[in-house]
């Protein structure tokens, strides 16, 4: 197939219709001993509960039941089998649960029930990006940056963390990428923090492309010193669409009423706020499939809490500050509902 390349602005998500984020359970109560931080990365265990980290506990990992009650820390900040020396992400296949370090290249494997397996180092990566369950090996894709920093490649490991297969996506222009995740047939998707969604098959030979308009982005280069008006939304989180046809992106961005502030002044309004990146930051959702002459854009909305995915489906999560100025993951589901239009 072709490379088919398009640039496509914001509509609707579906005509008539609209996405909201329904809270079922928040984890955590006033009187536990910790709370996540900004950027709070969370894992559904299904009956076996849930597993939290954040930029604010380190290399510490929360253990949650699935009525939300705090049971225990998992890890412990450290360099040694099993300790993290920062902030890990998620992700569970059939061998397991795996703890990906940020900016770094360890892997920690612990069984479904939380029982330690081992920690291995990725072999010729120094960064690991992105990790997400691949249904083709039972295992994991992991995304990672060579040695000099702009080799880019996908790992795919089996149920026991050993590397199945490597490729590298041998493009300059593609080395922006920053996340990608299994689809259906093998394909692989791909995006860029500024919103360029990319499709690949097994082999990684481009499919198509999409360059999507996120807020702000039009006429925006970096650095930027002046007014926030025109600082662009970044993409956080891709998932697979819940019904399975194409993609789900997920981008953040300063909200409309401070688009005249500078960088300084925001970031002055971000700590007159008790440093609530919430109360000024707005989430929004776009919906990308495959179609006949190429990627194209399904429809968008936006919420005004920073909702994120939570593992595949509909699940979702925020945060959720507490009248003592702690803050807790509220952990729901992303329900359309019928709009006025």
């Amino acid at each position: 197939m072709s490379v088919v390349l398009n640039t496509v602005s914001a509509i609707q998500l579906c005509a008539g219709c609209a996405v909201e984020f329904e809270s079922r359970v928040t984890l955590g109560a006033i009187e536990d001993p910790t709370g996540p931080g900004f950027f709070a990365e969370v894992l559904d265990m299904g009956d076996q509960g849930y597993l939290v980290s954040s930029e604010a506990l380190g290399g510490v990992v929360i253990v949650y039941d699935s009525e939300g009650r705090y049971q225990r820390e998992l890890t412990r900040e450290g360099e040694g089998p099993g300790e993290l020396r920062t902030q890990p992400r998620f992700a569970s296949g059939p061998g397991g649960i795996i703890l990906m370090e940020s900016g770094f290249a360890r892997l920690h494997l612990y069984t479904s029930d939380l029982e330690f397996i081992r920690t291995l180092q990725v072999p010729g990566a120094v960064f690991l990006g992105s990790i997400q369950p691949n249904p083709a090996t039972g295992g994991w894709l992991v995304t990672y940056r060579g040695e000099d920093f702009t080799e880019v490649g996908i790992l795919l490991l089996d149920q026991e963390g050993n590397v199945v297969r490597s490729m590298q996506t041998g493009e300059e222009s593609w080395r922006g990428l920053a996340s990608f995740i299994p689809g259906t047939d093998g394909m692989i998707w791909g995006s860029s923090a500024f919103g360029m969604i990319v499709l690949f098959d097994e082999d990684l030979e481009l499919l198509g492309s999409l360059q999507l308009e996120l807020p702000g982005t039009e006429g925006w280069e970096a650095p930027r010193t002046g007014p926030v008006g025109g600082y662009p939304a970044q993409v956080n989180d891709i998932r697979l669409a819940p019904d399975g046809s194409g993609l789900w992106v997920f981008a953040m961005a300063p909200e409309e009423r401070f688009v005249e502030l500078s960088v300084d002044e925001l970031r002055d309004e971000v700590m007159a706020n008790n440093s609530a990146l919430e109360r000024v930051a707005d989430a929004y959702l776009y919906w990308v499939r495959l179609e006949p002459d190429g990627l194209t854009l399904v429809g968008m909305d936006h919420f005004d809490t920073l909702v994120r995915p939570l593992g595949d489906g509909d699940l979702a999560y925020d945060i959720l500050e507490t009248p003592d100025g702690n803050r807790r993951v509220r952990v729901g589901r992303l329900r359309f509902t019928k709009g006025s239009g």
